[in-house]
């Protein structure tokens, strides 16, 4: 089952659930957790194609995981980093934090961040929390996950370069936007296309409709259970936390960005299509930026000497 948001009225919305005979809404006050879980209601109703908000209104916390090394090994030599990966790598699943009120429909237009010149897309699948836990184990963190979500994770490749020599996380270059699928698909319906390095679906990338990747969401160094049972310790995962998987081998720019017919970083007026199988499609253009507003920059040196 596809669970999905679709406007209502002035700024309203409803819980549906897309199945093969159309959209079957839920009763109105129905949640989008409620309906991972529950039973589809009676009754099919027409769809209108692109008519999906993002499927959930405001996720409690986005966790953006690095579950593909090979997308790490990938950037890093287009960085020009040959240098095996740190030991620290393979001894657990790196995530940060990301913005739960950036938050994107799948088909809506995704603005430049302001004062960037190096925009970048990320192709990866989100599990999402419908029970609460916390210090699991993966087996029982395989009972929290309620479905799954198409995931893009927007990036500004500058920003971030100069956030990285600060050595406190990402800030500004993971800041402007997360686009998410159109619908997110139930665990139970998943189940036949999870295995344990990820989902056996295609995926592919396309900007301008020239293809940028086509592979399997396969090759996981950690399963999604790893993931969520990882987020867990000493911390709450709670219902409506989206655990992003990373970035699958290939499905960014930056890891083609060392190629001799690299074709630049996304610019405005772009067309942009992820395409995930039974997870949907996020089909967006990418608009202008916004003006840069400026900021006062602080001192970098400060007087030492101490007078009377």
């Amino acid at each position: 089952m596809r669970v999905v948001r679709v406007p209502e009225g002035a700024g309203g919305w409803r819980v549906g659930a897309v199945l093969d005979d159309g959209l079957r809404l839920y009763p109105r006050g129905t949640s989008v957790l409620a309906a991972l879980g529950a039973v589809v209601p009676e009754g099919a109703e027409p769809s209108p194609p692109g008519e999906y908000l993002a499927p959930l209104a405001g996720a409690v916390s986005l966790r953006d995981c690095v579950g593909f090394l090979d997308h790490v090994r990938n950037a890093r030599r287009a960085r020009g980093v040959r240098e095996p990966l740190p030991p620290a790598w393979a001894a657990r699943p790196a995530f940060y934090f990301a913005n739960p009120r950036s938050l994107l429909a799948a088909t809506a237009p995704v603005a430049l961040p302001p004062g960037t010149a190096a925009f970048d897309l990320e192709l990866e699948v989100g599990a999402v929390i419908g029970r609460p836990g916390r210090d699991l184990t993966p087996e029982q963190a395989a009972g929290r996950i309620a479905g799954y979500v198409l995931y893009c994770d927007w990036s500004a490749r500058d920003v971030q370069s100069e956030e990285r020599t600060m050595q406190i996380g990402q800030g500004k270059g993971k800041d402007c936007a997360v686009s998410l699928g159109p619908w997110i698909l139930t665990a139970d319906e998943a189940a036949g296309l999870r295995r344990r390095d990820g989902l056996d679906i295609e995926v592919s990338v396309h900007i301008n409709d020239e293809p940028l990747v086509r592979t399997r969401f396969l090759g996981m160094d950690w399963s999604f259970e790893e993931l969520v049972a990882y987020a867990s310790v000493g911390a709450d995962v709670l219902p409506g936390d989206v655990v992003a998987s990373g970035t699958v081998p290939g499905g960014c720019l930056m890891e083609h960005s060392a190629e001799p017919d690299f074709r630049g970083w996304l610019r405005a007026g772009d067309r942009v299509r992820l395409d995930a199988g039974p997870l949907g499609l996020i089909e967006t253009t990418i608009a202008p930026p916004p003006p840069v507003v400026s900021w006062r920059e602080a001192a970098t040196t400060r007087a030492t000497t101490i007078t009377d």
